[in-house]
């Protein structure tokens, strides 16, 4: 890697998806689209679900992830992020996507379990609220 490049490097839980040296990068963020660029600022970004586009002196390579937190240090950026997956064009990433998903995954298992007993847990607050209502109603 030259001082041209940023090494920019996208981590999963499980694996590394993406290490390579890039010319620019660019990020989806809450508030836009960020470039990353090798030699710039130290930054911390909460970088939003979708395409990164990352420039390499061989063309571009795309990545779909899940949205994450990216670290950049000037000569190194790193995404952290629950999902991701890479290729040289939309269409590669779709097909990858869909063979993930269509896996079954202990961590997808997990996190549906979650969500069930959230969806429980929540149902099971507002039927308090609501009995403790209709107490305090009857009492007037």
């Amino acid at each position: 890697m030259n001082e041209r490049d940023l090494q920019f490097v996208v981590q999963t839980p499980h694996d590394v998806v993406l290490d390579l040296a890039a010319q620019s990068v660019r990020v989806l963020t809450e508030t836009g689209h960020v470039g990353l660029r090798p030699q710039m600022e130290p930054a911390l970004l909460a970088v939003e679900a979708g395409i990164v586009n990352v420039r390499t002196g061989q063309g571009l390579t795309f990545v779909g992830s899940a949205g994450g937190l990216l670290t950049v240090d000037g000569s190194t950026a790193t995404l952290l992020t629950p999902l991701a997956v890479t290729g040289e064009n939309e269409q590669q990433i779709v097909d990858e996507l869909q063979r993930l998903l269509s896996q079954p995954s202990d961590e997808l298992d997990a996190r549906a379990a979650l969500s069930r007993l959230e969806g429980r847990i929540l149902s099971e607050l507002r039927d308090e609220r609501s009995d403790r209502y209709r107490r305090e109603v009857l009492k007037t």
